[in-house]
């Protein structure tokens, strides 16, 4: 393996992507608290929180790596590309430049992201396995890196935590649909997620409470506001029928590709919901 191919397998060992999606987020908790974009500040906490997350993203796949020889055999570990000694180093050195870029920026961003850190790190060694306790855990770390950014901002605004909230309840169904996509894997480790304990269907039924609040209130926005064909109203929609469409399907869905799909249209519905709140300008 070459070193482009190597640099390559290294990207998606953090699950670069990903990452990105932090950092974007972080610039958004940013925006919506009135953060100047041509301060360093915003750029400190998006640059932390894409390294916390790839430390995150990193140190899980180590853990994870009997599961994943079921359950995502073409993961960078499972197929050899890159040690678990190099895997392990990459995941530390992303620990130790998230939190300088954190601490360069403030030093209550420093006692978050150590916070994060540590909670990723739990999570990672004891707490997947446990029921729903493992998917609210990753579903507060991702609402948290909204209030990770909002730290650059003026004001401790009502978008921030609309923000934090769509964050959360959507990262809880999306975490949920990823359980049940690796009952196999989670299962030969002994893991006791609830998927395991108590089957797809009540998982499917349990994901619908936090997607039923988010689209209530996305519902809600739309209603009480003057329609506009504006990007945010458009936006408001799309996400509507779209975490609809999710739900829906999801009730009829019994196979791993299938809720591998899932999976993904939520990571959407979580990108175009940050967008939403963002283009949103009636006061919330």
């Amino acid at each position: 393996m070459n070193l482009v191919q190597k640099l390559r397998a290294c990207l998606r060992f953090v699950r670069f992507g990903n990452c990105l999606v932090a950092a974007t987020t972080s610039l958004a908790g940013s925006w919506a608290a009135g953060a100047s974009f041509q301060r360093d500040k915003p750029w400190l906490l998006a640059a932390a929180a894409l390294l916390i997350a790839a430390f995150g993203n990193g140190y899980n796949d180590v853990c994870d790596l009997p599961a994943d020889r079921v359950n995502r055999p073409d993961r960078v570990l499972p197929r050899g590309d890159i040690s678990q000694i190099l895997a392990l180093r990459i995941a530390g050195w992303c620990l130790v430049l998230g939190l300088m870029a954190a601490a360069a920026a403030y030093v209550d961003a420093l006692i978050i992201a150590i916070a994060v850190s540590t909670a990723l790190f739990l999570y990672d060694r004891d707490l997947k396995s446990l029921p729903l306790v493992g998917n609210a855990t990753v579903a507060a770390i991702c609402a948290t890196t909204v209030a990770f950014g909002a730290q650059a901002g003026k004001e401790w605004n009502r978008q921030v935590v609309v923000l934090m909230v769509c964050a959360f309840s959507l990262t809880l169904v999306r975490e949920l649909y990823k359980d049940i996509e690796d009952v196999e894997g989670d299962r030969a480790m002994g893991a006791r997620t609830y998927p395991i304990l108590f089957g797809e269907r009540s998982s499917a039924m349990v994901a619908w409470v936090p997607l039923a609040f988010t689209i209530y209130f996305v519902v809600y926005r739309i209603l009480s506001s003057t329609p506009n064909w504006g990007g945010a109203y458009v936006a408001g929609v799309a996400l509507t029928a779209g975490m609809t469409w999710t739900g829906v399907i999801s009730l009829s869905t019994h196979d791993t590709r299938g809720w591998h799909r899932r999976s993904t249209e939520m990571k959407l519905w979580i990108i175009l919901g940050v967008v939403w709140v963002l283009l949103w300008r009636i006061p919330i």
